[in-house]
């Protein structure tokens, strides 16, 4: 007889982390492995996961980047994973190994797992904003998760917050000024280093030394990233803005943005803070999600 537990797995272009969870979004093990953005290397990995842990799981719960339908687990566009573009994950899983196969928005898992078990769970109208490589976004409102027409809602980083060329609008998007990347590029860019040669601490800890071009390159990514939380927020009035990502480890990260938001924000009172889960939140919101579709067990 299978035990009630979950395999559920948050799949990224660096790592897939993994897990086995209760029924109660209990965290019984869990591990990593890398996945090199590489479909084959990724699917392999999962495939190998599933058959160790077969007698223990009652079923399958997936996070992952992209354009996602969760009815039927078609990836339409799988972001830095581009071989699972116009791929369904989910069936080729269920097919193998005859387990319930649930998938979905990364961000959007974030969001559930917020709402579930997190700094979610009494609000019915919040916005979840993710900062890492990119911003990501999602919605959940009405107590529910709002996906849009095409399964694209709360795609927060395509906003375009900047002034733009008419032939590279995009340029001017939230993604180009507030994501760790362009924090890291501008830096590099500043002391002609490579881009790969930079990390968002090193920023960081040039920011907190007193570095003068650290101090305005940060200055400016907290200045656009609370205007892309002011736009949002502006349009849904949601009862509060929770953010999301390794960036909001740094202890002194919320002060810092609403010192900035306090400029912007002369109507809405915004009312932001930090996720409750941080590596952990992808693997709970796909199980959130998992057993929305499925149920327990």
């Amino acid at each position: 007889m299978r035990l009630q537990h979950y395999l559920s797995l948050d799949i990224g272009g660096t790592d897939v982390k993994w897990g086995i969870l209760t029924s109660k979004g209990g965290i019984i093990k869990k591990d990593s492995f890398p996945s090199k953005a590489d479909g084959g290397t990724i699917l392999a990995g999962i495939k190998e996961i599933i058959s160790d842990n077969y007698q223990e799981i009652c079923g399958v719960a997936i996070s992952m980047p992209g354009f996602i339908n969760p009815e039927s687990g078609f990836i339409e566009k799988g972001g830095a994973i581009v071989a699972f573009d116009k791929f369904n994950l989910a069936n080729v899983l269920n097919e193998e190994f005859n387990l319930p196969v649930s998938i979905e928005n990364d961000v959007n898992c974030v969001a559930l797992a917020e709402k579930w078990l997190g700094n979610g769970q009494n609000l019915s109208d919040f916005i979840c904003l993710t900062v890492g490589t990119g911003i990501g976004g999602a919605l959940i409102l009405n107590n529910q998760l709002y996906r849009g027409n095409a399964f694209r809602g709360g795609e927060f980083g395509y906003m375009i917050t900047h002034g733009i060329q008419m032939t590279t609008p995009l340029k001017g998007s939230l993604h180009q000024a507030a994501s760790l990347y362009s924090l890291r590029k501008k830096y590099a860019n500043y002391h002609s280093l490579p881009a790969s040669k930079v990390t968002g601490e090193m920023v960081f800890q040039s920011y907190d030394a007193g570095d003068p071009a650290a101090e305005q390159i940060v200055s400016s990514f907290y200045q656009n990233l609370a205007i892309g939380i002011y736009n949002v927020a502006s349009v849904l009035d949601p009862q509060k803005v929770l953010i999301g990502g390794g960036i909001t480890s740094r202890p002194t990260f919320l002060k810092e943005v609403k010192h900035q938001l306090l400029y912007i924000d002369q109507l809405f009172n915004i009312d932001i803070d930090t996720c409750l889960f941080k590596n952990n939140a992808g693997m709970i919101g796909a199980l959130a999600f998992h057993l929305e579709k499925y149920g327990n067990g």
